[in-house]
Formats: C-alpha cells, sequence, structure tokens
C-alpha cells in the first residue's frame, strides 16, 4: 500500500494534536452514537415514531463519521497518508456519504421540530429517511470511477482526503456549486427559518454551522477564487471541528428529547384542565 504524501504544512506538534484529538472524537462519538442507537431502538425514549426514525437515522451518520476518526488519526500522527489511492478514494465517499447524511438529517430534524410546535407534527418520516441517504450517496458516488463528476484527492495538509478544491474543471465546478446548494444551502436555510420562531430549532442550527461552517468557506472560496486563499491551518482544523458531530449531536437529541417531555407533560395538563 503506497502512502501519499504532500509537502508538510504543520509542524509535528500540530500534526500531533490533530491525532490526539481525532482519537478521542473517534471513541467518544462511537461510543455516544451508540447510547443514542440503543436508546431509540429500544424504544426508551419520549418521541414521536417520526421524529424517532429521523433521530435513529442521524445516529447511523455520525457512528460513520466517527468510525472514520481513527484513519484521519493514524495520517496525522504519520504526517502523510499512509492508505494509498484507494484507501483516499474510499476516505473520501464515506467522508461526503457520511457528511452529508449527517447534514441534511440534522436539518429534517430540525424542521420535524418546527413542524411539531405549530401544531402539525408528522405521522412518518421513512420516505424522507430514504431520499436523504438517496441523496448522501448520490453525491459520494459522483466523484468515483466510472462518473467521476468531481475529484477526490488527499487535502492539502495531507492527513486526510476530500474533494480536490483546487480543481478548476468546469464539470468539477459544476459538481460543488449544486452540491453545495443541495446539500449546505438549501438545509442550512430550511433550518434558519425554523429557528426564527423555535428556540431548540436555533441551537440546532448555530450546532450545524459549528460542526461543517469551515468546510463551507473553503468550499465557496474555491468555487469563486480559490481554497489556497484559506489558511491551511484553518482548513486543517475543518475535519477536526467535522468529527464534533457526532458528540454534540447526541447531547442535541438528548435536550430535544427533554424538551419533547417537557411540552408533552404540559399538553396533558392542558387537557386535564379543559376535562
Amino acid at each position: 500500500m503506497s502512502t501519499l504524501t504532500v509537502d508538510s504544512p504543520l509542524s509535528s506538534g500540530e500534526y500531533f494534536t490533530m491525532g490526539l484529538f481525532l482519537t478521542a472524537e473517534g471513541i467518544l462519538g462511537v461510543l455516544c452514537c451508540g447510547v443514542v442507537l440503543m436508546s431509540f431502538l429500544g424504544n426508551n425514549n419520549k418521541m414521536s415514531p417520526s421524529r424517532s426514525s429521523l433521530v435513529i437515522s442521524l445516529a447511523l451518520a455520525d457512528m460513520g463519521i466517527a468510525i472514520m476518526c481513527p484513519f484521519a488519526a493514524s495520517a496525522s500522527f504519520t504526517e502523510s497518508w499512509p492508505f494509498g489511492e484507494t484507501g483516499c478514494q474510499t476516505y473520501a465517499f464515506f467522508g461526503m456519504t457520511f457528511g452529508i447524511a449527517s447534514v441534511t438529517n440534522l436539518a429534517a430534524l430540525t424542521v420535524d421540530i418546527y413542524h411539531e410546535t405549530q401544531g402539525h407534527p408528522a405521522k412518518s418520516s421513512s420516505l424522507l429517511v430514504m431520499a436523504i441517504w438517496v441523496n448522501a450517496l448520490f453525491w459520494g458516488v459522483a466523484p468515483l470511477n466510472p462518473i467521476r463528476w468531481g475529484r477526490y484527492t488527499v487535502e492539502p495538509f495531507g492527513t486526510g482526503c476530500l474533494l480536490d478544491f483546487e480543481s478548476r474543471d468546469i464539470m468539477y465546478l459544476a459538481y460543488l456549486l449544486v452540491m453545495v446548494v443541495v446539500c449546505f444551502v438549501i438545509p442550512v436555510g430550511a433550518m434558519i427559518y425554523c429557528a426564527i420562531n423555535v428556540k431548540s430549532c436555533m441551537v440546532m442550527t448555530l450546532s450545524l454551522l459549528l460542526y461543517w461552517g469551515v468546510y463551507g468557506i473553503v468550499a465557496v472560496a474555491a468555487g469563486v477564487g480559490s481554497a489556497s486563499n484559506v489558511p491551511i491551518r484553518l482548513y486543517a482544523l475543518a475535519p477536526v471541528i467535522a468529527k464534533l458531530a457526532p458528540i454534540g449531536n447526541t447531547i442535541l437529541v438528548h435536550w430535544t428529547n427533554q424538551q419533547t417531555s417537557t411540552i408533552g407533560k404540559a399538553t396533558n395538563q392542558e387537557g386535564k384542565k379543559t376535562k
């Protein structure tokens, strides 16, 4: 298995620190997602079936992100990508797929909460969950052979693989533009609309922007100019921050579960009073 290397733009101490953070994120992320899955698959929650389906789907996407952490951590410790070109393409595919699924699942969960607070709870989310994963798989598969719409490569700091943000190919730029609009701009726009009226939706929107905002900056910079304009340390920070999503989303799920319980009790009390 060949090692893919780039000129090391970071110090050995910075690579080692990244490796430590990624290791911790992987362990905590798997544990957090495991707790969520055991709780919701065992129906040990107070959410509606529609909400539970979205939470389980989100936890599966985040579990995938957490499982990828050891590979990125290993690369950080060796200051290069040790898994070869095939490993790079595979890692990037799963990174895109799980990342997009996490973003769109969190957006769908936010919209579901908004509709419930407006008195229009969804009865089922099965088709929505299916659409979320089909969409994520499409954008993950597109850069691979034989489609090759988009391109995966080693990231500039050398310890991860994702989209080649430096490519100027017109077809790649078209892929990048449509993907950003469909998988980031529209979900975030929907979340902001919900956040205007619902506090919990605001928290979820800010959380998503925290996890994925740096990658959003890189993608926009690549589309309008060059990703090389983004400071390399900010670029290297993007995957470390994004891999906080499994931990942060677990906290959000627990919090929204508590909120649902509180709202449900208040509703039952009002119903008893009217009787």
